[in-house]
């Protein structure tokens, strides 16, 4: 009986862990895309001013501003990387202390985290029917749901969009600066 309470406080206590890093991890996203819309707009304005008025400075720094929000996007690109595998690590010991309580007591353990890891990454069919028979809902999505991408990957895509949207744009803005020299030349005026 000792040891199953230990397991249960491990398990409370790893559960809470990975709750707090995972709302950590949502609050790092949420800044990371208040930091690239704000430096997106500022890009814009001077895109626009630079067109508007065509000036070499403006030009000059339509190359020059995506680096800074390009270093910014490589850094939350590795943050949300390790906290990624922070977070599996995490679950994956939530999944071995249930195994661990299953073999020591056949009677007294409970599962949470082997359904839900056998739906929704292993992609079970047999748990999958399972949860869609308990459901028994006309037109039930949870099918679809359970075998969509989740949601770690898809702010993963959005970081690595960031960063090669900067890329892009710092490319775009040389090859306008270069095209202007080429056409006019590469002499410096005051």
């Amino acid at each position: 009986m000792e040891i199953e309470a230990r397991l249960m406080e491990e398990w409370k206590a790893n559960h809470d862990l990975l709750k707090f890093y995972e709302d950590l991890k949502q609050k790092r996203f949420a800044h990371f895309l208040t930091i690239q819309t704000a430096f997106l707009a500022f890009y814009a304005l001077l895109a626009k001013d630079a067109f508007a008025t065509f000036s070499m400075v403006s030009l000059t720094a339509l190359f020059f501003i995506p680096f800074p929000p390009l270093i910014i996007s490589l850094y939350f690109i590795r943050v949300d990387t390790r906290g990624r595998a922070y977070i599996d690590t995490t679950n994956t010991r939530l999944l071995m202390i249930e195994e661990r309580w299953k073999r020591l007591s056949r009677d007294g353990h409970f599962w949470t985290y082997q359904p839900m890891f056998a739906a929704l990454s292993r992609h079970d069919e047999e748990v999958i029917q399972e949860h869609l028979g308990v459901r028994n809902l006309p037109g039930d999505p949870y099918r679809m749901l359970a075998l969509s991408t989740s949601a770690h990957a898809s702010e993963h895509s959005i970081l690595k969009m960031f960063w090669w949207l900067w890329i892009a744009l710092a490319v775009l803005a040389f090859g306008v600066h270069l095209t202007w020299h080429l056409i006019h030349g590469f002499t410096w005026t005051m």
